[in-house]
């Protein structure tokens, strides 16, 4: 759908975000059905695809579990039958794939996952207008910046749209973290259902793409301790409601894009049946980014609003905005050491930092991050990017400096790459305590560097 890649295609997201300015814009699967076979019967397409991302990550003091690392790589092949018609198509997609991670955050893990993305899809014109169907098993990405829901589920969506630029869509979605085997037990722990719809236009009047959006997060009642009878029980829905524009080139070369969030939610925990306390979720979470791109230099001015709630403990209203299924791409994405904290497990990241999912906590997620992207193209293939970002957050108030390169090619298989480092400058705005109260000091300010690698190939 309109909103819908494929888990290949994900390894391109780095190099997408980068050239347009954080946003991620996919091949739709059903565009590759409609435009792969373009004449009346049968066909097919196969490709092989491999790659992977490395990250890691050096701090001040051990006991934040700074030194810590994660990569994965994965080989996947992508496969569309499809059956056209004068007036529609039909297709069904394969890609079954094998994930190879190691990580360490306080213990080496090595993992190897099985899954498969399989999903049946349907277009077919109805009195001029385009319908559009997909159901199965897939990767999903519900909005542009990645700010509510990337990764793989279970889901079935339908889209109703015109040539002219409008589309409705509605979509189901039933989410399980990504590094879990297909074949592994039940998924009585995960059934986090996402659903809502869309209506959104595109290049009409000074707009390129302007989107209206509503999805409700549900987490049911489930036993965190996975045993029958035993531990608390926790549920929870919330609603992600929000406004995505993108604007049409002034200027010749000028472009303006802003994302506006609403957050509002309600999660129920109990320890037994008579005993049950509730808390409720007020918040909101802003991105604008306003960016020029020349044949050799672009350049853009980002920031990122997110609520923070009021109170360093949970109470009756926890207000920082927080989505557990998140993977933004903005203001330099996974090369972003402010944007992807990670270190302090007392108050986990504002956005994910691996390809794993928790229940939302939001006890103060938010965060005040602006800054500066800086690109030069050397030629078709080679790009550089500087991104100064300036952060406050839980942490405490940050200044990082990216530098990032990009390699695209086509000449040896179709390759994406980049490479990074990011510097950061932490003043976490904390006293320590030496002996007792009145005897205390400031802490330090905190240094940490951030390495930053991703690759795909397809053949």
């Amino acid at each position: 759908m309109h909103f819908a890649q494929t888990y290949s295609d994900a390894v391109r997201d780095d190099d997408r975000a980068n050239r347009n300015f954080g946003r991620v814009i996919a091949k739709e699967r059903n565009a590759r059905l409609q435009n792969d076979n373009p004449l009346n019967g049968f066909g097919s397409e196969t490709s092989l695809i491999t790659g992977g991302r490395f990250q890691s990550q050096k701090g001040e003091i051990d006991s934040e579990k700074a030194n810590r690392y994660h990569s994965e790589g994965m080989i996947t092949t992508p496969t569309l039958f499809s059956y056209q018609t004068s007036s529609g198509s039909v297709g069904l997609f394969l890609a079954p794939r094998v994930v190879l991670s190691e990580s360490r955050v306080t213990n080496k893990e090595v993992r190897t996952i099985y899954d498969t993305e399989g999903t049946f899809l349907l277009n077919q014109e109805i009195a001029k207008l385009q319908f559009a169907m997909e159901i199965g098993r897939g990767y999903n990405r519900l909005d542009r910046y990645g700010f509510i829901f990337v990764g793989m589920s279970n889901f079935v969506s339908m889209s109703l749209f015109t040539n002219s630029g409008f589309r409705i869509t509605g979509i189901r979605l039933n989410a399980k973290p990504e590094l879990e085997n297909w074949f592994a037990p039940p998924w009585t722990g995960y059934l986090r259902e996402l659903y809502g719809g869309r209506i959104s236009s595109e290049n009409i009047l000074f707009w390129q793409e302007f989107r209206l959006f509503h999805f409700v997060y549900e987490d049911p009642n489930h036993n965190t301790n996975f045993g029958i009878g035993s531990g608390q029980r926790v549920s929870g829905r919330y609603s992600y409601s929000g406004i995505e524009f993108s604007s049409k080139p002034f200027f010749e070369t000028w472009g303006f894009d802003f994302a506006l969030i609403r957050l509002l939610g309600e999660s129920k925990t109990s320890s037994s049946p008579w005993s049950e306390s509730k808390i409720a979720t007020n918040s909101h979470l802003g991105f604008f980014s306003i960016h020029s791109q020349n044949e050799k230099l672009s350049f853009a001015l980002a920031g990122l609003v997110a609520k923070k709630d009021e109170k360093d403990r949970l109470d009756s209203n926890s207000n920082g905005y927080a989505s557990c299924f998140a993977e933004p791409r903005v203001l330099g994405g996974y090369s972003s050491f402010l944007l992807y904290q990670s270190l302090d497990f007392v108050h986990p990241p504002l956005f994910r930092e691996r390809a794993l999912s928790q229940n939302p906590n939001f006890e103060n997620k938010g965060i005040q991050m602006f800054g500066i992207q800086l690109g030069w193209d050397w030629n078709s293939f080679l790009r550089s990017d500087l991104f100064l970002n300036r952060a406050d957050s839980i942490l405490g108030k940050g200044t990082e400096a990216i530098l990032k390169l990009s390699v695209a090619a086509k000449d040896f298989g179709n390759l994406v790459s980049q490479f990074s480092v990011s510097y950061t400058e932490m003043d976490p705005r904390k006293q320590r305590v030496l002996v007792t109260e009145p005897f205390t000091e400031r802490e330090p300010n905190k240094e940490y560097l951030r390495f930053y690698i991703s690759l795909g190939i397809q053949f």
